[in-house]
């Protein structure tokens, strides 16, 4: 199994990813346009309802939430060529970018705050996709469905008697709780920042970048 061999710093980086995600989520809901951004399934759904309703106004930006979305996802695609997670890929890369991006969801929202929020998408889709897999193991940092879906999962399996890979549960446990403890966390700062609370997501995730840039040079000379 996959998880068995799972390495204790790819779950630490999995718990960093969430607890970013969650951040800039609760700080797309708590903006005045009430958005969500680190997961497109209500956004879709919002789609769907403007189609039906004839809201062209929101019908096109949802749209534009998705594609923005949609775009991130590309951009990792294009830069990694592989969402399997090995060391000595180019992650750096991705994150610095998704720390650009937040700047410049930060920089537009006092002014264009809906263009501001396409750039928090595309920097979620770019998180998102940039690590997907490890071993056959599906990892998602930006939302939380089947995470807890596999909770759920695991919890059956434990009332029947079945094995349940430990390093499974706590992998899905740190994304969740890391999840939930970037949105406490932006919770608290939004109110005393407003707007310059984007800054500390783009900041995580500079750090994680510069991180595994630090890895990735100890990894290519040893």
């Amino acid at each position: 199994m996959p998880f068995q061999n799972l390495p204790n710093w790819v779950q630490l980086g999995a718990f960093f990813l969430a607890v970013n995600a969650g951040m800039i989520n609760v700080l797309g809901l708590m903006t005045v346009l009430h958005q969500a951004i680190s997961h497109m399934t209500g956004n879709v759904s919002l789609l769907a309802i403007s189609l039906v309703q004839g809201n062209a106004d929101t019908l096109l930006y949802a749209l534009a939430i998705i594609i923005s979305y949609v775009l991130g996802s590309m951009y990792s695609g294009l830069i990694l060529a592989n969402s399997h997670f090995r060391l000595g890929r180019r992650y750096g890369i991705p994150l610095s970018l998704v720390a650009f991006f937040i700047v410049l969801c930060w920089w537009f929202l006092p002014y264009w705050p809906r263009y501001a929020l396409l750039w928090a998408a595309v920097a979620m889709g770019l998180q998102n996709a940039m690590v997907s897999h490890y071993q056959g193991a599906i990892i998602r940092t930006t939302h939380l469905s089947g995470v807890l879906t596999d909770l759920g999962l695991a919890l059956g399996y434990f009332l029947r008697g079945l094995n349940v890979g430990r390093r499974r549960v706590m992998l899905h446990l740190l994304i969740l709780f890391g999840f939930l403890g970037g949105g406490i966390i932006a919770s608290w700062i939004y109110p005393l920042l407003q707007s310059d609370a984007l800054l500390v997501p783009a900041a995580l995730s500079l750090v994680m970048s510069l991180v595994y840039w630090l890895i990735y040079w100890y990894y290519r000379h040893t």
